[in-house]
């Protein structure tokens, strides 16, 4: 386990490294500048003084070098379009509202997901396998930038139930977290009903079943137990993805999360902030695999983790 554990860290630590160093390079390539049409409007001198600040006057791989010496501090700069701010503040200021969001939606999707489609499987080729095949065809074929519009106009604005946006209270996340969640109820309905139908068919239920086990113990105790695995090894990626936001559905209802930063610091050119939150979404998403590994091998005994396997 230890030695699993130190390989693991290792993996996330040279990920990291890749992924920032990609990233700052890449940024170098965007056409623009961060400083935009103001920088243009300043005397030769203070554009100067400008960008020899922010050391954009050094070559490439110096920049890199010392960004890089930087990151090592816990130091991701500061922001061009915030000057009075450093990234690690916006993200500590950003990050809560992404993490609300993401949450609530996350528990959404995991009740209905997988209610969704343990009915669908049990019920199978019946009334309740097509409704949740339905609800599953209708999320993954209608994208979050529309339902999120279609949910704020027509229940915020038309029916005026619910806030159509902003973030000002409880009943101001429903709406975003329905339209966050949608398509995570889509992905699990499928994937459990798949799970729950291949488990159906092995042996060792049809054994359970011989020797008289009432079936609430049959389903709850082998059936969702062994076809939940699958369902683990893709819940890591989709908690990441909620927990740190969605650029369209934060946009939509203007939740001041890390998804509306990130779409303002591309559009701005903001070097600093565009790397500093892709490193925040690869450390985000590295950790949650490697705690997606350990629950998978909590959940089935036969995995084991050490001694390299």
């Amino acid at each position: 386990m230890l030695t699993y554990t130190l390989r693991r860290l290792l993996y996330m630590v040279i990920t990291l490294w890749i992924i920032v160093s990609l990233t700052f390079f890449l940024m170098k390539l965007l056409p623009g500048d961060p400083f935009g049409e103001a920088i243009t409007k300043l005397p030769p001198e203070s554009m100067q003084i400008l960008i020899k600040q922010y050391g954009l006057d050094r070559p490439v791989w110096e920049q890199y070098l010392t960004y890089m010496g930087h990151v090592l501090q816990g130091d991701l700069g500061v922001s061009y379009q915030y000057p009075t701010r450093s990234v690690v503040n916006v993200i500590q200021t950003a990050f809560p509202a992404s993490f609300e969001l993401g949450i609530e939606s996350l528990i959404i999707a995991l009740i209905v997901g997988l209610f969704l489609g343990i009915v669908a499987a049990l019920k199978h080729n019946k009334a309740g396998d097509y409704t949740a095949s339905i609800v599953a065809l209708i999320g993954i074929s209608i994208p979050s930038f529309v339902i999120g519009p279609l949910l704020s106009y027509y229940i915020g604005v038309k029916l005026r139930l619910l806030p159509a946006g902003l973030w000002l209270g409880p009943e101001y996340r429903i709406l975003p977290a329905l339209a966050l969640s949608l398509g995570t109820i889509a992905i699990l309905t499928r994937m459990m009903r798949a799970s729950m139908l291949e488990v159906m068919n092995q042996d060792f239920i049809k054994t359970a079943k011989s020797k008289g086990l009432s079936r609430k113990t049959i389903v709850g105790k082998h059936m969702i137990r062994n076809a939940i695995l699958p369902v683990v090894t893709i819940l890591g990626p989709i908690a990441v993805n909620v927990l740190t936001g969605t650029l369209v559905v934060e946009k939509i209802f203007s939740v001041p999360g890390l998804g509306n930063q990130f779409a303002t610091s591309v559009l701005s050119n903001d070097y600093t902030l565009i790397t500093g939150l892709t490193l925040f979404y690869a450390g985000v998403l590295v950790v949650v695999m490697f705690l997606t590994d350990i629950a998978y091998n909590l959940i089935d005994p036969r995995i084991r983790l050490g001694k390299g396997k």
